[in-house]
């Protein structure tokens, strides 16, 4: 089976396993009877299924911008680095079939050129002379024109006073000095004509110096015209071949200038392999970031070209530097080498033992330092030195007469050899290592660099599932230490809120006893008798019906105020602290995965406090109206005091009669019994009914505890489906490693430095 087969067969299993691995943890994911923990559950589905569809979605795209049959090299790296300057040379070098078409077109054509080398130089060189000398005939107009209005200005000056004082003079005159000035000049009028006629006579030279000098440069530009007109015909012959040259393919500096991708095919024996030139990654490449992203996608070794002999830049204020986005976008090469592109502009700068001084070698092992820190040594090899346009002038050799690089080419060949200059560059070395390693077993790295994307591509969805099943993890940690302790604050609230209800009903119903036995004490002291002490006190009782409901419930109503207030506290200081975990421990989960849908994970934290306190309110009404009416037990207050036989059991009846102190004793006696009687009834039936409302109490604080506890578990449920897809895909991924060598780039070159 090829190649191409094969991994098609694997993308698709890849596929199938990922879509039953999510299937089988989604079935784990069961369906919830509570509202909330269903939309835990409901979140959990969509974030891995939104993995499932991205990592799908990865996978499709490396299926379809995979290279399988010719090996891919992109030169990678900012504008204005060299990259299109290298290929050009390699071109050259390496025998491009496009390339050398087009040189063989230039020369065929060339060789019908009528115009001469020479003369199109000759041209050029008197249309640069020409426009020097028409900016120096301005440059000459100007400065006299400025210098005859400064002295025109110093000739008015004098002219200017004498003239306001003839106007002064004559404006003061009396009427027969006027009379008498008709016929007869003023001395300063006499004195004005001589300096008049002077300034006629300074215009009429300036004006004829001027003309003089406008005509010098009409001259010149009439010149210029001419050259001009006669080197654009001659430039014209050599328009069929202006597209030929040597070079094109060069930018110019702008970041513009390549927008696009450009691959250049060689086949050098039995190596087939392509370079392609990837648009510069400075600044905001937003307009050339699909195609930087599909050709180090497709490519399976990448150059990193620069002319700085320092470590890649970092980014600042939330912008990527160069080496944020070496990281994202050569991390899941196989092998990444960098270029460092030497800037040389003249040929002395090559007669050194060595291309590079002793500090571009400081800077180039920090540079290698950097990139293995964000590639790791598997991806990043080392770096190469290069000098590309003195390379490029050594062997480019089809160029228009007017070109730049032709007197470059000159001037560099003027001091040394072809073959020497492309030594110097280091150009040969690096061929020699593009040809016997780089591309060396090229078909088995072909397949390596393949697999390794793929296997890049899980690990990195793994990577993901793992920081977020931890960072889940460790809110649920969290939340479950918070749970505990606000379920620890409410049942001790509830424990003391049970005890202060009893004892406040207690000292009620004491204080309620203790005023009714001074009350009637006081009757019994105005010396009544029995019957009217019956009478009394049977209506003190028949009063206690109505009014001990009351006077407990407003012992009822403070003790559960300060509950609900004090749980109320317990409750939102529990919500704070759940909203704090959450924010401060789960971050977006998903966030590098660029997920096309939104992963605003914010889980409900499961308390609706209003509704709460609402419905301890309601618990609490609903105690009180059982103690008062129909709770249980069945007991009301009126029942209880009816159900109450009141004693009167009043001995020696005639001893009574005539002793008003034993009357009273008697009656007082009978006041304690039948009150005590009442009250350990109405103690007796009070207890059950406080017990009863406190468990309706604790009834609605479970409830609250059902909803504290959903936050943890919502991060419990959300932890255990991104672990379990974590392990299944690694699995997966684990199935998938080859257990083939990684092929190597054996570097014998000396412009390569291992690291």
């Amino acid at each position: 089976m090829s190649n191409v087969r094969s991994m098609d067969a694997m993308y698709n299993d890849i596929t199938r396993l990922i879509d039953e691995s999510l299937a089988a943890v989604l079935q784990k994911v069961t369906k919830s009877t509570h509202e909330d923990l269903q939309e835990a559950i409901t979140k959990s589905r969509q974030l891995l299924e939104s993995f499932r569809d991205k990592t799908n979605q990865d996978i499709q795209e490396l299926r379809e911008l995979s290279e399988w049959d010719t090996f891919t090299i992109a030169f990678y790296g900012e504008t204005n680095a060299g990259k299109s300057t290298l290929i050009e040379t390699l071109r050259i070098l390496l025998g491009d079939s496009e390339k050398l078409a087009a040189q063989q077109q230039f020369q065929a054509l060339s060789k019908d050129l009528y115009v001469d080398v020479d003369s199109l130089l000759a041209m050029t060189q008197t249309v640069q002379t020409l426009q020097t000398q028409l900016a120096e005939a301005q440059r000459n107009s100007d400065a006299v024109q400025q210098q005859h209005t400064e002295v025109l200005a110093h000739h008015r000056q004098p002219i200017e006073k004498l003239q306001a004082k003839i106007a002064d003079i004559r404006q003061h005159l009396s009427l027969w000095q006027k009379i008498v000035h008709l016929f007869k000049k003023l001395d300063e009028e006499k004195a004005l004509v001589p300096q008049l006629h002077a300034l006629d006579q300074l215009q009429a030279g300036q004006q004829a110096q001027q003309r003089e000098q406008q005509a010098q440069v009409h001259q010149v530009q009439k010149q210029l015209d001419t050259a001009q007109s006669q080197l654009g015909q001659a430039e014209r012959i050599f328009a069929p071949v202006q597209g030929l040259q040597d070079g094109q393919i060069i930018g110019n500096g702008r970041s513009d200038f390549t927008l696009k991708s450009q691959a250049y095919r060689f086949s050098v024996g039995n190596q087939k392999f392509q370079l392609i030139d990837v648009p510069g990654i400075e600044g905001d490449e937003k307009q050339v970031m699909s195609a930087i992203d599909a050709t180090v996608k497709t490519a399976h070794a990448v150059f990193y070209v620069t002319r700085n002999a320092t470590p890649p830049g970092s980014g600042s204020d939330g912008k990527e530097g160069t080496i944020d986005k070496i990281k994202r976008q050569l991390g899941k090469q196989t092998e990444v080498w960098a270029i460092f592109n030497k800037s040389v502009n003249n040929p002395q700068a090559l007669q050194g033992k060595s291309l590079v001084s002793a500090n571009d070698d400081v800077g180039l092992q920090a540079m290698d330092k950097t990139l293995i820190e964000y590639l790791g040594t598997h991806t990043y090899k080392g770096h190469h030195c290069l000098s590309g346009m003195p390379a490029f002038l050594a062997v480019a050799s089809c160029f228009v007469p007017h070109s730049p690089h032709v007197k470059n080419r000159e001037k560099y060949l003027a001091c040394m050899s072809q073959e020497e200059l492309l030594q110097r560059t280091q150009m040969d070395s690096f061929v020699q290592f593009l040809r016997n390693d780089l591309c060396n077993n090229y078909q088995q790295k072909i397949r390596f660099a393949n697999e390794k994307k793929v296997r890049t591509c899980l690990d990195d969805g793994i990577t993901q599932l793992q920081q977020a099943s931890q960072e889940f993890a460790k809110a649920a940690t969290k939340l479950k230490t918070q749970l505990q302790s606000a379920t620890s604050q409410l049942d001790g609230l509830l424990g003391s809120t049970s005890q202060k209800l009893k004892s406040e009903c207690h000292d009620e119903l004491q204080q309620l006893q203790s005023s009714m036995r001074t009350d009637i004490y006081e009757f019994i002291e105005q010396d009544n008798s029995n019957d009217d002490f019956k009478g009394y006190l049977t209506d003190a009782i028949e009063e206690l019906k109505t009014s001990v409901g009351a006077s407990l419930e407003q012992r009822f109503a403070q003790v559960f105020n300060t509950f609900k207030a004090e749980a109320e506290s317990i409750i939102q200081s529990n919500q704070k602290n759940v909203n704090e975990i959450l924010q401060y421990s789960i971050n977006d989960p998903f966030s590098s995965l660029q997920l096309s849908f939104t992963t605003d994970f914010k889980m409900d934290n499961g308390i609706n406090v209003l509704a709460l306190i609402s419905s301890l309110g309601g618990a609490a009404a609903l105690v009180w109206a059982s103690f008062l009416a129909s709770n249980p037990v069945g007991w009301t207050t009126a029942a209880v005091l009816g159900a109450v036989g009141l004693v009167f059991s009043f001995y020696k009846a005639v001893r009574s009669f005539f002793s008003s102190e034993y009357k009273k004793e008697q009656q007082r006696k009978s006041t304690d019994e039948n009150l005590k009687n009442i009250f350990s009834k109405l103690t007796q039936m009070l207890d059950g009914n406080l017990e009863s409302a406190s468990e309706k109490i604790a009834e609605a604080l479970e409830q609250t505890k059902t909803q504290m506890r959903l936050p943890y578990e919502q991060s419990i449920t959300t932890e255990q489906a991104l672990s379990d897809i974590a392990q299944r895909i690694t699995s997966l991924r684990d199935q998938f490693q080859r257990n083939t060598a990684v092929p190597t780039t054996t570097n014998v070159t000396a412009p390569a430095v291992a690291v």
